[in-house]
């Protein structure tokens, strides 16, 4: 049995919820969980004052339910279990996890999985700015891992990318993989501008649902043929083994290439279905 926590607090104050994960509650009885303090604005509350809870996490699982927005945190250098949420939540879920899933039935804040280095990230709804990214001042974003989004997300997600899968449905923001040093980031929804920018590194791939006018690539990209290399077939498949909505479009046809970013070592490659070619900027 999982240990449920239902959120029956009414607040605008944000909930620190660092250390609030499956391996941490696992050895601790309902009871415990109800005295264990979190930060609440400039105070600490406990657990019992914010949540009804129920159950244990002796079996690695913990489930969070409600309107969790102003909770963030939550699941913060997880490494092992699994945690649910059904509701919205806040900001920096997952961050630094090294293992363990999170599934979400709901919208993320700003930063999820950044500078996550493993485990597997999925979230039926949308996400903010800068998932899976590096934070402000760090040299390095996801170092390894999986997310998976079945909605829309904000800019700059896939900052300094070093490893790892993002995948998305919806429509992205702008920077999408920016400063790349390696990685993949599929995108099958309408994808902002200057994608790939200052890429050292790694695959960008661009399939069904793009808008051309919504999408600009810098000029320091060179297309470099097209054709349908075997590897992006093998995610493709490998997506819709984990059940995530891969369309039947994407299996097919050749794809154009471009290199980039020059103005950087220029290794990393972008893909994208040629009806749906990148516009340049100004074009």
């Amino acid at each position: 049995m999982a240990l449920n926590l239902r959120w029956r607090a009414t607040t605008s104050l944000t909930v620190e919820a660092e250390g609030l994960a499956p391996e941490t509650l696992s050895s601790m009885s309902a009871a415990e969980v109800r005295r264990r303090k979190v930060s609440l604005g400039n105070s600490e509350v406990e657990l019992g004052e914010l949540f009804e809870i129920e159950g244990s996490a002796e079996d690695g699982h913990l489930t969070l339910e409600g309107d969790l927005r102003q909770v963030d945190r939550l699941g913060e250098g997880m490494s092992t279990g699994t945690l649910t949420i059904r509701g919205d939540v806040g900001a920096e879920l997952g961050a630094e996890m090294t293992g363990g899933r999170i599934d979400v039935d709901g919208h993320v804040g700003d930063w999820a999985g950044a500078e996550m280095r493993g485990g597997v990230l999925r979230i039926r709804g949308g996400a903010g700015r800068s998932l899976g990214s590096a934070y402000p001042g760090s040299r390095l974003g996801m170092r390894d891992g999986i997310i998976l989004v079945e909605g829309t997300i904000g800019d700059d997600a896939g900052l300094a990318m070093r490893r790892g899968l993002i995948a998305v449905t919806g429509s992205a923001g702008e920077g999408l993989g920016r400063g790349m040093i390696a990685g993949s980031i599929f995108a099958f929804g309408p994808v902002g501008g200057f994608p790939g920018a200052g890429m050292k590194r790694g695959t960008l791939a661009f399939f069904a649902g793009e808008d051309v006018s919504e999408r600009r690539l810098l000029p320091t990209f060179a297309p470099s043929g097209r054709s349908r290399p075997p590897f992006l077939s093998v995610y493709l498949r490998q997506l819709r083994t984990w059940g995530f909505p891969v369309p039947d479009t994407a299996f097919s046809g050749p794809l154009e290439r471009y290199n980039g970013d020059l103005a950087e070592r220029g290794q990393g490659e972008i893909w994208v279905e040629p009806s749906r070619a990148l516009a340049r900027p100004g074009v």
